[in-house]
């Protein structure tokens, strides 16, 4: 298996992840991560590495492992084991 290497990602947080139409945060930092594997669900599992440009980062409180979905959203589980939405991965 190959060795893990490093990526980046951009991480745009939910003002309000439960009301999305509020809007997102302004982040100027991308994220390094290390992807670790995937669920079954086909989320990438990440490791939360460092802030790319923590001069420019949002403050706040960064997962230590998070999920990709394919369609740009960045998830945690709960402890319920449920995956809840975040933030999201490009500012568009």
């Amino acid at each position: 298996m190959a060795k893990p290497r490093k990526k980046h990602t951009s991480f745009f947080p939910w003002i309000d992840p439960q009301d999305q139409e509020k809007g997102f945060k302004l982040n100027f930092s991308e994220v390094t991560y290390l992807e670790v594997g995937r669920t079954l669900e086909g989320y990438k599992h990440a490791q939360f590495i460092a802030l790319r440009h923590p001069e420019l980062a949002l403050e706040f409180d960064y997962p230590e492992e998070f999920y990709l979905s394919a369609e740009g959203l960045i998830l945690i589980k709960n402890a319920q084991g449920k995956f809840q939405v975040i933030a999201k991965t490009e500012a568009s």
